[in-house]
């Protein structure tokens, strides 16, 4: 009788049904092995052919784990079940998938808990699969999905017709709900003369007249690099790009854009460097406050995810799959694969599903791997196009992959199954759509002006808090929630101007703006005093923008670059606090990037601190021998933002929140006029500490009573006196 090899039962679906104790690890899979490197080839020593195969895939991948040591590299093997009866060929996943982990050394994260251990998601992660034929002297091994080498090949636009078919007959957030319209200039990529070449389409076109030329279009999302190559309309080139913009002058990624537009049957493509003039100011502006125009019409955005320069292409080389040679126990030779699973990239979280939203780790995937695989998804601007977009089809150094208004789908299968890849997956497109889709099937846009909001946008009003939290909607209270984590995620991202701070994220605001039935000035939704409390993870790396035409104002989050930034929505209690805007501002242009407004902030509980250095990156709000810690917006404090220790302050405090902390804003009196302010920070107090003493520190709330103990009815703050301060 021959032994059948105890670490991974030779890979043989059959010794299931003998009692094998091959694990059945969920409804979906086996799990076959759970060992050690070393083990692993102890067991290939010994003879076991399929520990030999396992052993040589991952040591093909070797240069993943070097320098850590053997034993603490550990291996499970897993395959899975077919889903129903007669699956499909694009839904089988008949591979074998092996997870390799390991912590690298020094790693203060790793404590030897081998469950803990295996709860995160593996370092490597190999599928081992046979090619079309499913033939494998191992029946836990089968046949695998092919990723098209070449988009542009058959089995490519294959594939990209299949996942823009299933997204249009499956999706309801996806489909045309009426004709769409052309910007104001495409590319005509389809010219009658049989050239390679292109020329630009000017259209019958103007925004105020709502006149318009119908058509479908794709546009290209892309990284414009260094910018030197990249290829421009300017005022000089417009004539003559209209007649023709020849091939060779085209960069590899817009000649890519233009092939795949052909390909998939359209004659209409969008790119932002050639359709618009890029040296009219004025242009560019406009064109930039109305992108959520052009990539809401688009018919399908086609994003160079993973290309850092135009130079680059869209259709980077992928990694092919290793070939191992196996032989049975005949001795006959089969032809085995084994490739790293495509990681999915910046779409998966670093932690498995499951997680709500509201309790997502923001930014989303901050992973330098990630980041450094597709440098597009780092760009605030690509960011934005991704959100609007109906669909958009990511071309990266591994697959495929569309992302749309209800889910994603790739080439391998596996982004949007937990079974294959637990982590969770970036919905918030998905949150995005699904919040504007619901508010338009209740006909709130039933005066017909669905994508013309600018209306609504000028209302501007004084809001308090009370108001803001009886009166808003389910409806409303997800839309700000959601803009929130927009705000952080689109903070995280790179813009290479200062000046794009608040024009690229414009887009979006429009389109939650009939949501949120409120004015919108320098990225502040006025309803909402909450949305002032905002405040950057890392005031270390903070800086104010340098373009200082914008003249964005202190209390807007905007103001500061280099940190993502984070909100303060929920509170338990109002403090009674408001802010009002100027009602003069109504009458400006609804989405103007051009700010400078002041905010009237009116308060309650308002009072003189003095401002103390406590050590590096240490500082502390005192009152009364009462002191609290204070992060200041830019750390250290400098140029307009300078504090000395000794300075006095103003503290507001503007809302007690469910973590039983108090939170507020800290101002500056202006240098310029001694009747406006400067936002120079928030603190946030989770206690106090009497100086001087060893006592132990008083919760948050007895703050209350050591900085304003005039105050003795905290239900009666409404009616009491308040003190207003004029914030620029």
């Amino acid at each position: 009788m021959v032994s059948v090899c105890t670490t991974c039962k030779g890979l043989q679906k059959h010794l299931q049904a003998l009692g094998s104790g091959i694990q059945e690890t969920n409804s979906a899979s086996l799990r076959w092995l759970s060992t050690t490197l070393p083990s692993l080839r102890c067991s290939t020593n010994e003879g076991c052919r399929a520990c030999a195969t396992l052993l040589q895939g991952i040591l093909l991948h070797h240069d993943r784990f070097v320098g850590v040591k053997e034993e603490r590299i550990r291996i499970s093997a897993e395959s899975f079940h077919q889903s129903g009866s007669t699956p499909s060929r694009q839904d089988t996943q008949d591979h074998l998938s092996v997870e390799v982990r390991w912590k690298e050394p020094g790693d203060d994260c790793y404590d030897g808990d081998e469950h803990g251990h295996d709860q995160v998601y593996p370092d490597l992660k190999l599928e081992f699969f046979t090619d079309g034929d499913g033939q494998s002297p191992f029946s836990a091994i089968g046949r695998g999905r092919q990723i098209s080498e070449n988009p542009l090949q058959d089995s490519g636009l294959s594939m990209a017709r299949s996942m823009i078919n299933e997204c249009l007959s499956r999706h309801s957030r996806c489909r045309r709900t009426k004709p769409t319209t052309l910007p104001k200039r495409v590319l005509d990529v389809l010219l009658e003369d049989g050239s390679k070449g292109i020329r630009l389409h000017e259209s019958d076109f103007d925004y105020d007249e709502q006149r318009y030329e119908f058509g479908e279009f794709l546009t290209l999302s892309h990284c414009w690099g260094a910018g030197r190559s990249v290829l421009k309309t300017t005022s000089k080139t417009l004539q003559t790009h209209k007649k023709n913009i020849p091939w060779s002058t085209l960069p590899r990624t817009f000649q890519d854009a233009v092939v795949l537009t052909r390909a998939l049957g359209f004659r209409w493509l969008w790119i932002d460097s050639l359709c618009i003039v890029q040296d009219d100011s004025s242009e560019k502006l406009r064109a930039s406050t109305h992108m959520d125009d052009i990539f809401t019409n688009s018919f399908l955005t086609i994003a160079a995810t993973s290309a850092a320069e135009s130079t680059d292409g869209l259709f980077l080389p992928k990694a092919r799959p290793f070939k191992i040679q196996a032989t049975d126990s005949k001795g006959s030779l089969y032809r085995i694969y084994v490739r790293e699973q495509p990681p999915h990239y910046s779409f998966k979280a670093p932690f498995n599903e499951g997680a709500h939203m509201n309790d997502w780790e923001l930014p989303f995937n901050p992973s330098e791997e990630a980041n450094l695989q597709t440098p597009l998804l780092k760009r605030a601007w690509a960011y934005a196009e991704r959100l609007i977009s109906p669909r958009v089809l990511h071309f990266t150094k591994s697959e495929m992959i569309l992302e749309c208004r209800e889910g994603y789908q790739c080439e391998c299968g596996r982004i949007g199954d937990s079974v294959f890849d637990s982590r969770t997956t970036d919905s918030v497109k998905q949150e995005y759509a699904r919040i504007i889709s619901e508010n338009e099937v209740r006909g709130d846009h039933a005066n017909g002006n669905n994508n013309r909001i600018d209306s609504v946008a000028s209302q501007l009003a004084a809001t308090s808090l009370t108001d803001a939290d009886k009166g808003i909607s389910k409806r409303r209270e997800e839309a700000i929630q959601l803009w929130s984590y927009i705000v952080t995620e689109y903070t995280a991202r790179n813009l290479t101007y200062d000046a794009d701070r608040l024009v690229a994220i414009i887009g979006i605001a429009k389109t939650l703006a009939g949501i949120l039935q409120s004015g919108y000035i320098a990225g502040q939704w006025t309803f909402s005093t909450l949305g002032l409390l905002w405040h950057p993870n890392d005031s270390a790396l903070c800086r104010r923008p340098n373009n200082v035409s914008q003249n964005i104002p202190s209390w807007s989050w905007a103001s500061l670059e280099g940190s993502p930034i984070f909100f303060d929505n929920l509170m338990a209690m109002d403090l009674a606090c408001t802010a009002s805007f100027p009602s003069e501002r109504g009458r400006s242009p609804a989405w103007s990037p051009t700010t400078g407004d002041a905010l009237e902030l009116t308060a309650a509980m308002a009072t003189e601190v003095t401002f103390r250095v406590d050590g590096p990156s240490e500082y502390s709000l005192v009152k009364d021998g009462i002191s609290v810690d204070f992060r200041p917006d830019i750390s250290p404090p400098r140029g307009e933002d300078s504090l000395e220790s000794g300075e006095t302050l103003i503290c507001v405090l503007v809302s007690m929140t469910f973590r039983s902390s108090i939170i507020g804003l800290v101002l500056k009196q202006s240098v310029s006029s001694a009747q406006t302010y400067r936002r120079v920070g928030r603190f946030e107090c989770y206690e106090c500490q009497r100086d001087g003493t060893d006592e132990e520190p008083n919760d948050a709330e007895s703050l209350f009573g050591h900085w304003f103990p005039e105050i003795e009815d905290m239900t009666q703050l409404d009616d009491g006196p308040q003190r207003t301060f004029i914030v620029v």
